[in-house]
């Protein structure tokens, strides 16, 4: 879900995924860093993101085109500022507003499957587009009851300009997440609900994830694990099975 929160932290994601792709040799890992900054007084903030996806193919994957090959692709950088409400020591809502720049290569062969590394944060779908502008707009709701916490993120991102070619652009893109867990003291065992909604010139289109994980206390350090299956993908995301994520946020 949305890496949003309200204490400042740095943070590191990593997720590999499994395709079933026959004979081609086909490895997606997607990768994304980020900070966030928040002023405790005032709950304003800001933020940063800079994703990037290693793909690497061997095999017949465009047919007949054999192809061998492995990149490490940089993402659409996003910038933008937050804010936080508390409305009680245990329920908080933030606010954020962004800029996604259009810096997601576009000369690499391999440049066009770059979008498929979003499984691990499939919320961020947008930031692996190429050649596109995009104002992201969100807000999340999220606190805690007893053990229980829990999470919701809604958004809408738009392109500002588009230079794909008709087939591939879509606009606007809703996101509608929600997730919650139980708190161990040590650990955190969650579960998370990332849905997409696309506007193309094909129609709309809605696709899914859902992970299951658990995030560790280490001191001010939280690493976490999850498994992410992919619910209602068509074409060639049928294709992969699921993703292992990784992570570590550190607060500042």
């Amino acid at each position: 879900m949305d890496p949003l929160t309200p204490e400042s932290a740095i943070g590191f994601d990593f997720g590999y995924e499994v395709w079933d792709t026959g004979n081609t040799d086909f490895n997606v890992i997607g990768i994304t860093l980020g900070g966030r900054f928040v002023d405790q007084r005032s709950g304003f903030g800001g933020y940063a993101t800079l994703p990037m996806s290693y793909l690497s193919l061997d095999g017949n994957f465009f047919p007949p085109i054999d192809v061998n090959e492995s990149s490490l692709l940089l993402g659409n950088i996003e910038g933008g500022a937050m804010f936080t409400k508390w409305f009680n020591p245990d329920v908080a809502m933030i606010f954020h507003g962004g800029i996604a720049l259009p810096t997601a290569d576009d000369e690499d062969i391999l440049f066009g499957l770059q979008d498929l590394a979003n499984s691990p944060r499939y919320g961020e779908f947008v930031l692996r587009d190429p050649n596109t502008t995009w104002l992201r707009l969100g807000l999340s709701p999220m606190g805690r009851s007893g053990t229980f916490v829990w999470r919701a993120d809604v958004g809408i991102d738009l392109a500002i300009n588009d230079d794909n070619d008709n087939a591939f652009q879509y606009s606007p893109v809703l996101h509608l997440s929600v997730g919650g867990g139980v708190d161990l003291g040590n650990a955190i065992l969650q579960a998370e609900l990332v849905n997409l909604l696309l506007d193309n010139p094909q129609g709309d289109d809605s696709s899914s994830t859902l992970s299951l994980g658990a995030r560790f206390g280490a001191g001010r350090a939280t690493p976490g694990l999850a498994l992410i299956l992919p619910l209602g993908f068509d074409g060639d995301s049928d294709n992969m099975e699921f993703a292992i994520a990784a992570s570590i946020t550190a607060r500042l």
